[in-house]
């Protein structure tokens, strides 16, 4: 599997793993994403893996319409964490898996925008070819011979 794809679908799964985690707790109470909107960020982090497993020839890097289909849901589940974080009511404790959700939806962000793939580092440089040396001269054409009678 290509390089970038691979950590797309890592760090998707890790976003899919933080739904089930707790998402906040408080007086002995753990509430996890499976109890509220948390299938939301699943479904965003499921969207992404999915196009990065099976889009494709999975040796080849995902086009820039493939790449806007992981990091905009990645986008929107990490603003769902984050707004759920600092939105919290007194008293609340935020949970890891609230956490995991908002820095993968993050590094999926930073991952697509903004380091180059694989594709990019694995085609080597090469110089620019040195122009082509000037044609010679076309040759003079040979003097007719006047023709006598």
């Amino acid at each position: 599997m290509e390089k970038k794809r691979r950590m797309i679908l890592i760090v998707a799964v890790v976003g899919m793993i933080g739904t089930f985690l707790p998402w906040a707790s408080a007086f002995g109470f753990t509430v996890s994403g499976t109890e509220g909107d948390g299938w939301i960020t699943l479904i965003l982090f499921a969207i992404g893996g999915a196009i990065a497993f099976f889009a494709g020839d999975k040796s080849e890097p995902l086009g820039k319409g493939k790449l806007m289909g992981v990091w905009i849901p990645a986008a929107l589940a990490a603003f769902i964490a984050l707004r759920k974080i600092f939105t919290k009511p007194a008293g609340i404790d935020i949970g890891i898996g609230l956490w995991l959700i908002a820095i993968a939806g993050i590094i999926q962000i930073v991952h697509i925008l903004f380091l180059k793939g694989s594709a990019a580092a694995a085609a080597p440089y090469s110089a620019p070819a040195p122009p082509a040396p000037p044609a010679p001269p076309a040759p003079e054409p040979a003097p007719e011979e006047e023709e006598k009678e």
